[in-house]
Order: structure tokens, then sequence, then C-alpha cells
């Protein structure tokens, strides 16, 4: 199925759901996030990229809503001359959630869901990003380290098709998921770039000892590539991996950290490839229009491998210390100095970035 024929066929179904329902419609909420960034120094193309975040609810009855959150972004040129690269259309979420408040709280989802392991995907909006670079760690996949296999990410953002339930009660929460790609590979609906679809199973839970810190865990299992992803003359398996972390936050007075640790094994033709991740961040606001906020990630993946040679392992290190001023409630201005070394680079880029953030509720 083509790109915009997957985009039509997810809006009908949910069209026709609120359709069914559309006497019981009790509320509608929409918003948008749009951004602009540049980033200039070395290694950087020192154009402007725009990407259009919107997401809209319906309620449908009690306790269940449906969700859909299309997602566009106009790519950097290539060149300075050059026209704008076409603009890529995305869904990242759709479906239904169910939620019912109580002594224990429940939610599950239903559709095209946010994957539900790495504490980077909460970061995945603009607005809600305290910095303006993302998490490269979800986003660049690491150097080869099984040849006849895929490229693959300790973890990555991915929105993959699945179902996802989540209990929670004053001092503890525990989540549970299957979903149809691994947390390593990225999954969007409409992106042809998706990986061959494979059941994955997704577990956590946390605790909440004191008001503003949760400490917690998180474990994921399953092919991340399948038989038909894998090259060779011989008949071959599918590649597993396991995903094993720490995830905490601790927010106090004006400030909010953040961070975790994430342990990937992947199946290989010889002996599994161990990959860490890991991050920590903070945002400290020092007045109701002004903050500052700085991350330091981080990715050591396996040593990379080819048909001929082994090599060593490589590391992927980023830095970004951020200012920003809201100057409405609707638009932020963020500054930013940025500083990374790709895998197998010898050196850091060094680099200054500048964004504009508006965000919308319209309903």
């Amino acid at each position: 199925m083509s790109t915009h024929r997957r985009l039509v066929a997810v809006a009908a179904v949910l069209l026709s759901g609120a359709t069914a329902h559309a006497q019981s419609v009790e509320r509608f909420t929409a918003d948008s996030v749009i951004s602009l960034d540049v980033f200039g120094g070395e290694n950087v193309s020192n154009l402007p990229q725009i990407i259009i975040d919107a997401s809209a609810g319906m309620r449908i009855g009690d306790h269940w809503q449906a969700f859909f959150r299309p997602w566009f972004r106009q790519p950097r040129p290539t060149t300075p001359n050059g026209d704008a690269p076409p603009w890529d259309v995305e869904i990242y979420q759709a479906g239904l959630r169910y939620e019912r408040p109580g002594a224990i709280a429940t939610r599950v989802d239903l559709g095209y869901i946010v994957s539900p392991i790495g504490l980077g995907m909460l970061d995945s909006r603009a607005n809600l990003n305290p910095t303006i670079g993302g998490h490269i760690s979800y986003f660049v996949p690491m150097l080869p380290f099984e040849p006849t296999g895929p490229r693959a990410s300790a973890i990555s953002s991915t929105y993959p098709l699945g179902a996802s339930a989540t209990v929670s009660a004053g001092h503890w929460d525990a989540h549970a998921a299957l979903v149809n790609s691994s947390p390593t590979r990225n999954y969007v609906v409409g992106s042809d770039a998706s990986p061959h679809q494979a059941a994955n199973v997704v577990a956590g839970a946390g605790v909440t000892p004191v008001v503003g810190l949760r400490l917690g865990v998180s474990t994921a299992h399953g092919p991340y590539a399948t038989a038909d992803e894998i090259t060779g003359g011989a008949p071959a398996d599918g590649r597993d991996a396991t995903l094993a972390g720490l995830e905490g936050e601790y927010s106090f007075a004006y400030t909010v950290i953040r961070g975790e640790w994430m342990r990937t094994s992947f199946e290989t033709t010889g002996s599994d490839a161990i990959a860490y991740e890991w991050f920590i961040q903070a945002l400290q606001t020092l007045a109701p229009r002004w903050f500052v906020a700085a991350r330091h990630e981080g990715t050591s993946a396996p040593p990379t491998r080819t048909a001929a040679a082994t090599g060593s392992r490589t590391t992927l290190r980023v830095v970004e210390t951020t200012a920003g001023y809201r100057v409405t409630p609707e638009i932020t201005l963020r500054a930013s100095y940025y500083t990374r070394r790709f895998y197998g680079a010898a050196s850091w880029d060094q680099q200054f970035a500048g964004s504009i953030v508006w965000a919308r509720r319209w309903w």
C-alpha cells in the first residue's frame, strides 16, 4: 500500500469510529506545534528546517477517546541555493484510548502508539523538548555490527502498531505492551523505511517514594530483524534483541532532572552484540519567562563488522546547553551551543543553534 493510501486508510478508520458514536461525543481537542530551527558551524547545512506537529482527540463516550497525530517536516536544503526538498509526511499516533481514574488508575492504548520504552520519547515535541536538538541516539543508527542484518539503534524513536496497558497508584506504576516492531528500529506509519513487522513485548515499572521523584525499570524483547531482512545465500532465521534499562526523574522547586541508562543485546551470527545508551538532562526555570537547560547523551556501539573484518567499538556523544525565553505563552525562543562526535569520528563538531516554537491549543 502506498504512503498516501495508508494515511487515508488510518484517517477513514478514525472518522468512521467517530461517526458511529456521534451521539455520545463529549469533547473534541486539537493543538499544533510549529518549530523552525537553524544550526550553524561545523558539518551542518546552516539552513533551516520546519516541523509541524499536530494532534487531535475526540471523546467518544465514557472513558474512551480517539487520537490522531500527523507530522510534517520540511528538511534542510542540501545546498545553499538549491530547491527545498519535498516535505516528509508521517503519522506518529492514531488509535483509541481508554482511561479510568481511581485508586488504581488504568489506561489502555490501541493503534499506532508512542514507543512504551525510552524516556527520550517524552521530548519528541518541540514545545516539550527543553533543548533544540532531539535525542540523536534515538535517530541515528549505529554502524553495522551484523553483516547480514539491517542497521539498528540501542533504542530508537518509534511509533509502532500495538496495544499497551498502564496502571498506577500513588506510589507505583506499571505497564506492558505488545508492539509490531523492535524499539531498536524506527517504525512510523507512512514511512517506506519502516522495518518488517515482528511482535515485540515491552514491560516496565516504577516507584515514587516522594512527590517529584520517580525511579523505574524497563525491558523489551523480540525480533529486531525478520528472516526476510537477513541477507546471505543460506536460509536464515530472524535476529532477536533484548533491552533492559533504568530511568529516573526528579522535580524540585523550579528544577527538573531526567535521565536513563539502557543496555541492548543483539543476536548475531556470532556472539551477541552489546550496545549502551544513556542521557542526563536538566531544566532550570530562572523566571516566569526565562529558563536554561542542558543535555549530555551518548551511545556505545558494538564493534563494527563486515564480511571481511571486525573493527572496534564506536561511540556517539552529544552535549547541548540551551537558554530559552518565552515571548508569550504560545511562542518560545531558544539558543544553544551544540557539540557532537559521531560514530567513528576523530573530533567533535562545534555548532550554535537557534529556534522559534509556536504551540497553540485550538479547542
